[in-house]
């Protein structure tokens, strides 16, 4: 059984005429009557009762009708519903983010996201950099917004999406507190309090690196 005959089928039930059935379908009347017979062969029983004045459909024939149209609306709704996840209409999208991206790039982002994609529910869970590389290349999470550099090796694909400058929290009586832009070299001799290096090798090894070649002779704290 073919899914163009119960097209065929569910056509001339509803006209019960197999010429408009065929314009309707945008064949000739002859393959039409052909499926028709073959598709009643292969049931073994008569869909329809045919005279040259009318057709009708046999007892049958209306349950079978039932059921044609039943399964042809469920394969158009999955066939609907896979060309929405196709177009990204629907579906889940899994995304992992740093801490900070909470306070920058993620709330406006997933906002616009939602707007226009409503049918696609989104889940959000906070990782370190490193757990987001090792989720994304499990598959899962979809998407990790991460702090770069990572590692070229790791096979996936990397976007700049914002740029940040890197900001130092200092005491209020700090006297480098005053100033609107500190210069690195005069961070670079201050004892510093980073983040754990095997949250995001990559980054914290470039801050470290940054403030050697200004001449840090301790390094963080």
């Amino acid at each position: 059984m073919e899914l163009r005959q119960l097209r065929y089928f569910v056509a001339v039930a509803e006209e019960l005429h197999f010429r408009r059935a065929a314009e309707r379908l945008h064949i000739s009347q002859p393959p039409l009557s052909q499926q028709i017979r073959a598709l009643e062969d292969e049931l073994g029983f008569a869909l329809l009762i045919r005279t040259r004045r009318r057709v009708e459909l046999t007892p049958a024939g209306e349950a079978f009708l039932r059921d044609a149209r039943a399964l042809l609306g469920e394969l158009d709704g999955a066939v609907a519903t896979a060309r929405r996840i196709d177009a990204g209409q629907t579906g889940r999208l899994r995304i992992g983010f740093v801490g900070s991206a909470l306070l920058s790039i993620v709330p406006g982002t997933v906002e616009r996201f939602r707007a226009s994609r409503p049918g696609v529910a989104i889940e959000l869970r906070e990782r370190s950099t490193v757990d987001q590389l090792r989720a994304v290349s499990a598959g899962v999470i979809d998407v990790g917004l991460v702090r770069p550099p990572i590692d070229d090796e790791s096979g996936l694909r990397a976007e700049i999406v914002l740029r940040e400058r890197t900001v130092a929290a200092l005491p209020t009586a700090h006297p480098l507190a005053a100033l609107a832009r500190v210069p690195l070299r005069r961070l670079a001799v201050e004892p510093l309090v980073l983040f754990p290096r095997e949250q995001a090798p990559g980054f914290h090894d470039l801050l470290i690196e940054a403030l050697a070649a200004a001449g840090s002779p301790a390094g963080p704290r």
